[in-house]
């Protein structure tokens, strides 16, 4: 492999951690860049779909560098220690959803990440839409949905994170009163290796579709 590649595959990774250094409350830094991470684990590995599975080294990388966290030493993530295995486990999912859509049509694999960053963003945006002074057209038990969809609850609670009394949701969200019967967090030793799966279920048959359709 060439050096273009691997910073290709460098650039991946270093827009996953972004957030972190920028963030202005290092009280908050670690879970900001949990939340950002669900949202580019999808897009970037449509992007590194054209590595090949090489590409699968980007959210190795990601877990590597975030294990501070299980000994309790990365600021904003020190309650999460060994539970943040299995929100690296649901982030390896995402990407691997991300790398199996762009393995499809490698050709198309920008606009598949565009696509998933879309899809990603509105997902999580959705639960919060009534408290940025939007009405929102729908009852707390949609919202209880959405928060299952989107992909930042299931990275942040599945890292053993309270993610509905975080205030990002808590408030905006109305988390406040959605009762227990309606939605209960993700448990991450069982979403994090199921998001695995699917996730590895996606790139087997994105790497069948795209060999179907190169013949």
């Amino acid at each position: 492999m060439g050096t273009r590649p691997l910073l290709y595959l460098a650039l991946l990774f270093g827009m996953g951690l972004i957030v972190y250094p920028l963030c202005a409350d290092p009280r908050q830094a670690g879970v900001s860049t949990l939340i950002w991470l669900s949202l580019w684990a999808a897009p970037a590995g449509a992007l590194a779909s054209r590595s090949g599975l090489v590409g699968w080294v980007v959210p190795v990388a990601w877990l590597l560098a975030l294990t501070p966290a299980i000994g309790g030493q990365l600021p904003g993530l020190e309650g999460v220690r060994f539970e943040w295995f299995y929100g690296g486990l649901a982030l390896a999912g995402l990407f691997g959803v991300g790398w199996g859509v762009g393995r499809a049509s490698v050709a198309c694999s920008m606009t598949s990440a565009a696509v998933l960053l879309l899809c990603g963003l509105l997902l999580a945006a959705l639960p919060a839409l009534g408290g940025m002074g939007v009405a929102a057209p729908w009852s707390l038990a949609w919202t209880a949905r959405f928060l299952d969809l989107s992909p930042a609850s299931l990275v942040v609670e599945s890292a053993g994170i309270d993610w509905m009394r975080h205030p990002a949701v808590y408030s905006p969200a109305g988390a406040d009163s959605i009762d227990p019967l309606l939605r209960l967090p993700w448990v991450g030793m069982w979403a994090g290796p199921c998001a695995l799966l699917l996730g590895c279920l996606a790139s087997w048959l994105g790497i069948q579709w795209g060999t179907r359709s190169a013949v």
